[in-house]
């Protein structure tokens, strides 16, 4: 694919679809008093939340003209806090609070723990924070994906 932009677009297409699907799901399952999950059968929430991080922080890149190409490489690929670390070297702001988030589901999501070994995992403890700040950080993340007539 020759247009970073389009290639953004769909990413960010394919991410608000994961994150609607999420809201779906986090309507479905019993929250504590913190609002986080009551049981683990919220981990598919996790899923689609992690992959809708890293769809939308690849778009930001994409639109900041960061090469397709290295998108595709090993250090890139399923990686938030690389995604992350190249946004930031281009300028873009990014809250505390988002970083922190995007910091904690970094490890899950690159060793493919909520696909695979999340309810075998010994030793880990799976991150599940309160729905309202995983939508936060998505909602952020959203913004940085917008595309400007007056700049890329």
């Amino acid at each position: 694919m020759s247009d970073p932009i389009y290639l953004a677009s769909i990413y960010r297409l394919t991410a608000v679809n994961f994150w609607e699907s999420a809201k779906i799901l986090s309507a479905s399952f019993a929250t504590n008093s913190d609002d986080t999950p009551a049981k683990l059968t919220a981990i598919p929430f996790y899923f689609l939340v992690s992959h809708a991080a890293e769809l939308l922080l690849k778009a930001a890149l994409l639109k900041r003209g960061f090469p397709e190409g290295d998108l595709k490489k090993f250090d890139y690929r399923h990686n938030l806090d690389a995604l992350v670390e190249e946004l930031q070297k281009r300028g873009v702001s990014i809250t505390s609070d988002t970083l922190q988030v995007i910091g904690h589901l970094h490890s899950q999501h690159q060793t493919h723990a909520l696909r695979y070994t999340a309810l075998v995992d010994d030793g880990q403890k799976t991150y599940m924070p309160p729905t309202p700040i995983v939508f936060s950080m998505l909602e952020e993340l959203l913004l940085l994906t917008r595309i400007s007539a007056q700049s890329l």
